[in-house]
């Protein structure tokens, strides 16, 4: 409690609430047009968060991370049509809800189940990481080597519903890490003689590449006037104000969900899009209306919100103290932790306790900031869906190479950003998801380096993998995740 009261003063100060209501607004902004996601505005706003102190830096990501998740559920209210995959859940109940004439009442009580489920996830997380980060001190290099296996291989099923796909994504992202100077040898790998391949590649330009660049060559190609008719028809705002009477009938509803989305949470890859389709059909079978689910009542909209938001916080969890991160935004946030000089593992905790309480009390407090937020600008939520796509993705286009030169001001990464988007982009189409390979371009070299550490302990002995306890315990949670995955996806589809 005392370390808690000393860093504070690195929370509430100007800068870093300023960064927590930047951060909130830019993510509602994203999670609110149909297509984008708060892990896309996480990505562009990254290269623009180094002059700031690490602290604020995260804390203004994070609030990113946080108000797109919610903002998926603006546009599934207003106009029937979920602005992120986590909002699909909420679009059932939500814009029934805004044809009767109730769109104030749905967004009000969406973004309190929000907070409450947000701010939650965040408490655990603050009392939970640090202990499993004491834990993890007792790892060595194998244990290492088979974390990182076990989190790019159960991510790699979780994530993309496709084992094989995913698998190759991961082993694509390790083998981009390993171009450059070996740190061992000395020796260049995959640089063909140029000089700027030497320090490999930075992550900046990759994380822009595959959370940002490719979404906008895919918003390029699908670029068209007759898209805007999928969307539903949209509402016009009402004036309802929330009673009494509907917290207390929502209040069942926001608990289930925000224990469902902080379970979810902490689950490798799992993320907020399953938690809130699982808090859902929780409600069809526990509910007292649960045969008025579908028709627009607000009990069907707390839950998968409170669910989706519920999961921002533990997501972090696994990333903080394991490097595995629980969801799509987290791995973009891992990427953000890793720029900002913060390592996750066993002595996050140790060598940054200050900065990290600080950045994790930061999380509690953007959850209350995303209520005010959209208490306060929610009139102008019904024009966000109205903007133009076209203009939309030539302006982030821009943003996203003046964020890749901006990085280490070289023209070099906005060549690499461009070039690797590209890529990305054809990845894609051959349905290789992005997160295996994010996580396998960062863990590449902690495994690699793990594994020839645990080979100069053992002699070359390969056994060491497999005679360890952690290293047992690691491998059968792998085999048992990956068979309960495609379990897992069905459950998310439903």
């Amino acid at each position: 409690m005392e370390q808690i009261l000393e860093v504070l003063p690195l929370v509430f100060n100007v800068q870093t609430i300023i960064g927590m209501f930047f951060g909130n607004i830019v993510g509602l902004l994203f999670g609110a047009i149909p297509g984008f996601t708060g892990v896309m505005a996480i990505a562009i706003l990254l290269p623009f968060t180094f002059a700031l102190d690490p602290a604020t830096g995260i804390v203004t990501l994070f609030s990113c991370f946080a108000g797109g998740c919610f903002g998926g559920s603006i546009s599934a209210i207003l106009i029937g049509t979920p602005g992120a995959p986590e909002a699909a859940a909420t679009v059932r109940d939500g814009y029934p809800l805004a044809l009767k004439g109730e769109s104030y009442k749905a967004l009000s009580m969406a973004v309190f189940a929000s907070c409450v489920g947000g701010t939650v996830s965040a408490v655990l997380l603050m009392f939970l990481a640090p202990v499993i980060a004491d834990w993890t001190l007792n790892f060595a290099p194998p244990e290492y080597f088979v974390l990182g296996i076990f989190g790019i291989s159960v991510i790699a099923g979780l994530n993309s519903g496709n084992l094989i796909m995913g698998i190759v994504a991961g082993l694509l992202g390790i083998f981009l890490s390993m171009v450059g100077m070996d740190a061992q040898s000395g020796v260049q790998r995959f640089t063909f003689g140029s000089l700027r391949l030497y320090s490999g590649f930075n992550l900046t330009p990759i994380i822009l590449s595959f959370f940002a660049l490719n979404r906008i060559f895919i918003g390029f190609e699908h670029k068209h006037p007759e898209n805007s008719k999928e969307k539903g028809q949209a509402v016009v705002l009402s004036k309802e104000k929330l009673s009494l009477k509907d917290y207390k009938d929502c209040s069942g509803a926001i608990c289930r969900g925000t224990i469902v989305g902080s379970i979810i949470g902490a689950i490798p890859a799992a993320g907020a899009a399953i938690a809130a389709f699982i808090s859902y059909n929780i409600e069809k079978t526990f509910s007292k209306k649960r045969d008025l689910l579908g028709t627009g009542i607000l009990e069907g909209v707390v839950a998968p919100e409170a669910a989706n938001n519920a999961v921002t916080g533990t997501s972090l969890i696994p990333l903080l103290t394991l490097g595995i991160p629980g969801s799509g935004g987290a791995s973009a946030m891992l990427g953000a932790f890793m720029m900002h000089g913060l390592a996750p593992g066993p002595f996050l905790f140790r060598d940054n306790g200050a900065t990290m309480y600080a950045i994790m009390i930061g999380f509690i407090v953007t959850n209350i900031i995303l209520l005010l937020v959209v208490r306060f600008l929610s009139k102008g939520f019904i024009h966000i869906t109205r903007v133009p796509e076209a203009a939309l993705i030539t302006v982030l286009f821009v943003i996203c190479l003046v964020g890749a030169y901006s990085n280490s001001t070289s023209w070099f990464d906005v060549m690499v950003t461009v070039i690797v988007g590209i890529a990305a982009y054809f990845l894609s189409k051959l349905n290789v998801p992005t997160v295996p390979f994010i996580l396998g371009f960062i863990l590449g070299p902690t495994i690699e380096s793990n594994f020839r550490k645990a080979l100069i302990m053992s002699n070359n002995d390969l056994s060491i993998f497999v005679t360890r306890p952690i290293c047992i315990v690691l491998i059968i949670l792998t085999i048992v995740m990956l068979v309960g995955a495609k379990f897992m996806n069905r459950a998310g589809a439903k």
